[in-house]
């Protein structure tokens, strides 16, 4: 598989797709928004906004911490979208009718938080377990199409981090 992300020497990255990854990616965005907004008890949500007391007895605690935290962890995943929104919208043209998009190393963070959550609560959705064996996915299942969608966000999302740790000093 391509490598998608490259470092450059002033530190940031720059990000090579095809143009279906593009559009994939592009509407990430649209749909975390509403996951976000969504139904507190969905399970994908749940799972990006995790309780921070699991105890049924520490519900005022819970609630105590969900209005200190919650606004500040739900701006920020805001932020993110708006910031890989912006990144997209200046993707450039590149060889082979792939597009490429310049990432500060603040818009690299984004992205991470960004194919992350896509990552948690897609898995979730697919009910997806350390056991899921993604290498070996069946054309004919319906579920075929979301679990290599998966399992792309879940390369694309790893080697974003490898690349931002190859970065760091030894």
């Amino acid at each position: 598989m391509m490598r998608r992300f490259a470092r450059r020497q002033d530190g940031s990255l720059d990000v090579t797709l095809e143009r279906p990854e593009l559009e994939l990616i592009r509407d990430l965005p649209d749909q975390l928004r509403a996951l976000y907004e969504g139904e507190r008890d969905d399970p994908a949500r749940e799972r990006l906004f995790p309780r921070a007391y699991l105890d049924p007895t520490e519900e005022q605690a819970e609630a105590e911490w969900q209005e200190l935290v919650h606004p500040g962890l739900m701006e920020a995943r805001l932020d993110a979208l708006t910031t890989l929104e912006a990144t997209l919208a200046a993707a450039e043209p590149a060889k082979r009718d792939r597009l490429v998009v310049h990432l500060s190393p603040e818009e690299a963070n984004a992205w991470l938080s960004v194919l992350n959550d896509a990552r948690l609560a897609l898995g979730t959705r697919l009910s997806v377990t350390d056991e899921t064996d993604l290498a070996t996915l069946d054309p004919s299942d319906p579920a075929a199409p979301t679990l290599a969608a998966y399992a792309w966000l879940t390369y694309l999302e790893g080697e974003l981090v490898d690349t931002l740790l190859g970065g760091l000093p030894d």
